[in-house]
C-alpha cells in the first residue's frame, strides 16, 4: 500500500513538472518539486495549475466583454454608419481589456470596409499573438508590412520575425530577423537570430552576431541599455559558454 501511494505521488509530481514546463513557469518550482517530495507539487498545484480554472485549454484567459460608455457609443455608431473606423476604435478597446477574441471580428470588418487601414491589421495581429495564434498573426502581419514594410518604426516586421519563430517556421524567421536587423537596432532581434544561426550549424556567424550585441552596448545611454539589459546579459552568456572571452 505504501509502494502504491509513492508510485502515486511520483506520477503526481511528474505531472506537475511538465506542466510547470510548458507553462514556462520559474524552473525554482521544479527544485521545490523535487525536494520537497511530494508536498511541492501539491503548492504547485494549488498556487499554479488552479489559476487554470479561469482559463481555456491553450491557457488563453477568458474574458467577459465588458461594457463601457465608450463600446456602448461605438456599437451604436457602428449600427448607424458602418464605418470602419468604428469598428477599429471598437477592436482597439477590446485589446485594452485584453478582450482578443470579441476585437478579432472588429478589425476583421475595419479591413473589409477599408483594406487600406493599417491600424486594423496590426490590431488583429496583436489578437492572434495575445491567444497564442502565431500562425494567424503571422499571416495578419505578413499582410500588413507587404503594404507598409516599416510600420510602427519596424515593430510589425520584428513581430513578424517573432511569430515565424514561435510558431515554429524557422527558415521563415531567420530570413525575416535578417531583414530586421539590417534596417533597425534591436537587441532581441539580433540575440534571436544569432541563436537560429546557432541552431543552423552556423557557429562562428552566431558568436559574431553576440558579439556585435555586446560591442554595441557600451555606447548606449543609459535608459537604452536599462531597457536592453536582458539581451546583453543572454548575449554575454552565449558567448562565455562558447568559450569566447570578453574584455
Amino acid at each position: 500500500m505504501i509502494d502504491f501511494f509513492i508510485y502515486a505521488a511520483a506520477g503526481f509530481m511528474v505531472w506537475m513538472c511538465l506542466d510547470c514546463i510548458q507553462r514556462r513557469e520559474h524552473f525554482i518550482w521544479i527544485i521545490i518539486m523535487i525536494i520537497l517530495f511530494p508536498v511541492g507539487a501539491i503548492a504547485y498545484f494549488f498556487a499554479v495549475k488552479n489559476r487554470a480554472r479561469g482559463e481555456t485549454a491553450v491557457g488563453t484567459p477568458i474574458h467577459k466583454e465588458v461594457e463601457t460608455e465608450e463600446t456602448l457609443q461605438l456599437k451604436e455608431l457602428i449600427e448607424k454608419f458602418h464605418k470602419a473606423y468604428h469598428h477599429e476604435k471598437l477592436g482597439q478597446v477590446y485589446i485594452d481589456q485584453k478582450n482578443f477574441a470579441a476585437a478579432i471580428p472588429q478589425f476583421e470588418q475595419a479591413i473589409q470596409r477599408d483594406p487600406e487601414m493599417l491600424e486594423a491589421r496590426y490590431g488583429l495581429a496583436k489578437c492572434f499573438h495575445g491567444l497564442n495564434q502565431y500562425e494567424e498573426a503571422a499571416d495578419a502581419l505578413e499582410k500588413l508590412t507587404a503594404i507598409e514594410k516599416k510600420y510602427d518604426y519596424g515593430n510589425a516586421i520584428f513581430g513578424l520575425a517573432e511569430c515565424y519563430r514561435l510558431s515554429g517556421n524557422e527558415e521563415k524567421a531567420l530570413k525575416t530577423y535578417g531583414e530586421v536587423i539590417n534596417s533597425f537596432h534591436f537587441f532581441k532581434a539580433y540575440y534571436h537570430y544569432a541563436r537560429l544561426l546557432d541552431k543552423k550549424g552556423k557557429k562562428q556567424e552566431a558568436i559574431s552576431c553576440m558579439k556585435s550585441i555586446v560591442g554595441s552596448s557600451k555606447d548606449l545611454p543609459d535608459y537604452k541599455l536599462e531597457k536592453e539589459r536582458f539581451w546583453i546579459d543572454e548575449a554575454t552568456k552565449f558567448l562565455r559558454k562558447n568559450g569566447v572571452e570578453l574584455a
